[in-house]
């Protein structure tokens, strides 16, 4: 019996990692495909036509964000009973934190839509003689998508530092992992706010998700 549990856990945890692993390719993907609107060596109009001319990466965006969520939420559950005999409390602080940024990018998915919609309608005609209304309009859909990677990218943060924590219970979760979610978790924040163009906001980007493949790889393989 005891066996018999042991292989249905073994088998969570193999889901979990893979989960994981897809939801770190599909945020690559979406960073990837992201445009950062308001350049100081852009003006509006030029940022507009920029994205109407490249609607396609946009459509990209959108849905390696919604995939981003619907993987979010698929992991959750499968995390939550993977760590459930391991862990007391701080995997359901953690599982509210991966709900947190699966909403925001959710949100931005949504946002998305409503973003490519609008430049549907407006692409016909040229984006550069849409009226001013439209062009506010578009620019605030931008703007919400950006606050929304500001959210969602402190949940998944402090999702990632949280989970670095485990290896005070665990001692078997990997120490690279949770060295750089340690580190790359709280500097993450800190330039999404401070300065989202920063050289170490990339660096810190790139740490976090190589310590989420390593503790993957881990999880996948050995289990914990």
């Amino acid at each position: 019996m005891a066996q018999e549990s042991r292989s249905k856990l073994r088998s969570i945890e193999v889901i979990t990692g893979l989960i994981i692993i897809l939801i770190g390719i599909s945020f690559i993907t979406a960073m990837l495909s992201n445009f950062n609107v308001g350049s100081p060596y852009s003006t509006l109009q030029e940022d507009l036509v920029y994205l109407s001319d490249h609607s396609a990466n946009q459509q990209i965006n959108t849905w390696a964000w919604l995939a981003t969520a619907v993987l979010t939420f698929i992991a959750i559950p499968f995390y939550l009973i993977a760590f459930h005999k391991r862990l007391k409390a701080l995997h359901y602080v953690n599982g509210v934190l991966m709900l947190g940024a699966g909403t925001g990018a959710l949100m931005m998915g949504w946002v998305g839509l409503q973003l490519n919609q609008a430049l549907v309608q407006n692409v016909a005609e040229g984006i550069a003689l849409a009226d001013e209304q439209v062009k506010l309009g578009i620019l605030q859909y931008l703007r919400d998508e950006q606050t929304y990677m500001n959210v969602g990218g402190i949940c998944a943060s402090l999702f990632a530092t949280g989970l670095s924590f485990t290896r005070f219970r665990l001692k078997r979760f990997p120490f690279i992992s949770t060295v750089l979610l340690m580190v790359c978790g709280p500097a993450l924040i800190f330039f999404n706010w401070y300065d989202p163009d920063h050289l170490l906001r990339t660096a810190a980007m790139a740490g976090l998700i190589i310590g989420m493949i390593i503790f993957c790889i881990r999880l996948i393989n050995k289990g914990l």
